[in-house]
Order: structure tokens, then C-alpha cells, then sequence
């Protein structure tokens, strides 16, 4: 019932949007509504302006395992339902975002928020932002979903990704030529939605990218295909570190198993990457290494991925991607190796495609062998 009133509460602000806007034009606002960009009412004099957005992903699975008596596993689910409102109020520097998510897969039921934070740029150079939203870990989770080639992230992103939390975050962007992005972050270490942060067990991240090449097109250093064709070579580097004090959960912000306090450890996370694009090309690498303290209470060990794919001049896409997981010496993860091809068709962008992909999982310490087949619809308004 609440998701229900949810629903009628959204209608009910997109018809007063909508009923609003030959108001807002004769007035002293641009309306504008397009695929992809969603609805935007701005103010002529650059004082506030107000987004309203939506994204759906449909997909259906189909997961077997290679053996005579296994059956195929098929799930058909919504798998991400986003609304999105962002804008600017007093000036262009002053930024709001807020995303919410009405899919039971995506979040835990009656837990909608995702998002929610101001951000404020002075100066090109330097912003600061206050409020719910992603960790700077690696390059995939940084990434939103929609503008992801594969139908989903690695299983390195999986594992180990920092997902979101409540904090305060600190950006940089130095350079013409050879770019320095630094980031710094100070959160809650409990994850999105805890109502009750311990001073004493935040969670310290830093990142920093460099673009040796110069800034991509569309910030592009972020999304996972090369829709504008860069004319020229585009690289970037990513490093990140991320320590949390005293994890109360087994896979720190990602979930898993409570961990009383008398035995929290903490938990440290390594991040690498490097994205490649050039006249269709994007190649990309992630490699990710986690310890804890107490490594047997704790999710730990080492992932990493390498994929390639490009982007055929009409709108087609086709990609591999190898993966492997395993413990190492002090993890406690078992050793997966996963070979996965994808093809997506961009009826416009990343607005609305169809994509799809099938990966080979070989399962080495249970001795499994596994296909996983899926296809995904997306649309965002």
C-alpha cells in the first residue's frame, strides 16, 4: 500500500509539472522535455531549475548449471525502477540531486531513498558535497547503471564495491592537458539509510583520477561506451583507498552478516582502474583487494576484470569480459572465473536500448561449471 500511495503521489507531481508548464512559459521559465534529459523548468535568470527524470530496466535471466540433472533457474524482474530530481536553486553553483527506487530487487521494500544530497562549486577547481550518495571506489560503481555496456556490473564490483553511505565529500579538478581529479570522503561507514552514525566507526576514502590525454567528451571518463566516437585517444587512471573504523557489517556498507561490537575490525580496500576509448573502442580494467583485520569475520580477498568492446557506426555494440575472484592468502572468497560476451543495440543511446549477454562461470574450489544468459530493456525519460 505505501508503494501504491507512492505511485499516486508521483502522477499526481508529474500532472502538476506538466499542468504547470504553459504557466512557466508565459512566465519567466524555459520548459523542455526530451529523451534521455527528462523534464527541466528553469528560470530565465539562471536562479533555479528543477529536473524531473525516470529509468526502467526490464530483464530476464536464465542461469543453468552443466550437469544432467540440473534445470534451468529463470527470474523476469523489474530490475531497476529510478526517479530522479536534480537542479540548482539561488545560483548554477548550488546543486540538489535526489534519487529514489521503486524496484524490490533494487532496495529493500519500503526503503526507497538512494540519493539525496547538495553540492556546492565555487570555483571549477573545487566542489564540496554533503548528503546520501556512491563511495569514490572503483570506476564501475562511480558509473551509473544506465550508462553500463554489459548488462550488469563484474562481479568485482560486486564483491567489494563501497555502494553508498551519509557523509561529505571533497572535489578536485586540476589541469588543461594532464588532469588531476582528487577526491576525499568522510562518511558514516554503516551504509545508505542507517539513522544512527558512531563517530568512533566512520569510514575514510580517497581517489584520484588522471586523464593524461585531457578531458573526454560528456565526461566520458564515466560511462562505459564510446557513444561520441572520440576522434582522438581518451585514457584515464583511477587509484582509490578506502579504510573503515570498525565495520559493523560483514561487507562494510555493501550488507552482509552484523558483527557485534566487541569483535569489529577494520576493513581495508584497495582500488585500480584504467578506461581506454578511442573511435568506438572503450576497453576498460579493474582490480580491487580487500583485508580486514579479523579476515574471517569480514568478506575478503582479491577480484579483478578486463573487458573490450565496440560500437559499430549503426548503433551496435558487441564486448567480452573475463573476471576473475579469489582469496589469495588471507581472503576467504571462492576462486570464480567468469567469461561473459555481451552485444547491445542503442535505439537512442543509452535513452533506450536492448542488450544482452551470456557469461560462463567456472566455479574452482566447488568444482561447478555454470552458464548465465540475460536480456535487458532500458528506457529513461
Amino acid at each position: 500500500m505505501k508503494i501504491k500511495r507512492l505511485f499516486l503521489k508521483i502522477f499526481l507531481l508529474i500532472v502538476l509539472l506538466f499542468a504547470g508548464a504553459n504557466v512557466a512559459t508565459a512566465g519567466n521559465a524555459d520548459v523542455s522535455l526530451k529523451l534521455g534529459n527528462g523534464l527541466t523548468i528553469a528560470d530565465k535568470d539562471s536562479s533555479m531549475s528543477f529536473n524531473f527524470g525516470i529509468m526502467l530496466q526490464g530483464r530476464v535471466d536464465v542461469l543453468k548449471t552443466f550437469e544432467k540433472a540440473s534445470k534451468p533457474i529463470t527470474t523476469a524482474q523489474a530490475r531497476r525502477i529510478r526517479l530522479k530530481f536534480k537542479g540548482y536553486f539561488l545560483n548554477q553553483k548550488l546543486n540538489y540531486f535526489v534519487q529514489l527506487s521503486l524496484s524490490p530487487t533494487d532496495v529493500k521494500v519500503g526503503n526507497v531513498f538512494l540519493d539525496g544530497y547538495i553540492k556546492y562549486s565555487p570555483v571549477k577547481q573545487f566542489a564540496i558535497q554533503f548528503g546520501q550518495t556512491k563511495l569514490p571506489g572503483d570506476r564501475e560503481e562511480i558509473a551509473i547503471d544506465e550508462k553500463q555496456f554489459f548488462v550488469d556490473r563484474s562481479t568485482t564490483n560486486g564483491l567489494f564495491r563501497l555502494e553508498r553511505d551519509f557523509g561529505i565529500q571533497l572535489f578536485g579538478n586540476f589541469g588543461k592537458k594532464f588532469i588531476f581529479k582528487p577526491t576525499i570522503s568522510i562518511a558514516s561507514g554503516e551504509g545508505k539509510n542507517y539513522t544512527a552514525a558512531d563517530i568512533q566507526h566512520l569510514d575514510y576514502t580517497v581517489r584520484f583520477d588522471f586523464l593524461p590525454t585531457g578531458e573526454f567528451t560528456d565526461r566520458g571518463d564515466y560511462t562505459m561506451q564510446d557513444l561520441v566516437r572520440e576522434p582522438k585517444p581518451k585514457v584515464a587512471f583511477g587509484i582509490a583507498y578506502d579504510f573503515n573504523n570498525k565495520s559493523a557489517l560483514q561487507k562494510a556498507q555493501n550488507g552482509g552478516n552484523f558483527i557485534p561490537d566487541s569483535a569489529r575490525a577494520n576493513l581495508h580496500t584497495l582500488y585500480t582502474d584504467v578506461l581506454l576509448k578511442y573511435k568506438g573502442l572503450t576497453t576498460t580494467a579493474g582490480y580491487i583487494y580487500r583485508k580486514a583485520d579479523n579476515n574471517k569475520l569480514y568478506l575478503s580477498g582479491q577480484s579483478l576484470y578486463v573487458s573490450a568492446s565496440y560500437l559499430f557506426k549503426k548503433k551496435i555494440e558487441i564486448g567480452a569480459r573475463v573476471n576473475r575472484s579469489f582469496s589469495g592468502k588471507i581472503g576467504n572468497i571462492p576462486t570464480v572465473n567468469e567469461y561473459t560476451m555481451g552485444l547491445a543495440y542503442y535505439v537512442y543511446k543509452n535513452a533506450f536500448k536492448l542488450e544482452t549477454d551470456y557469461t560462463i562461470l567456472q566455479n574452482t574450489t566447488t568444482h561447478t561449471l555454470s552458464g548465465l544468459w540475460r536480456f535487458q530493456m532500458q528506457f529513461a525519460f
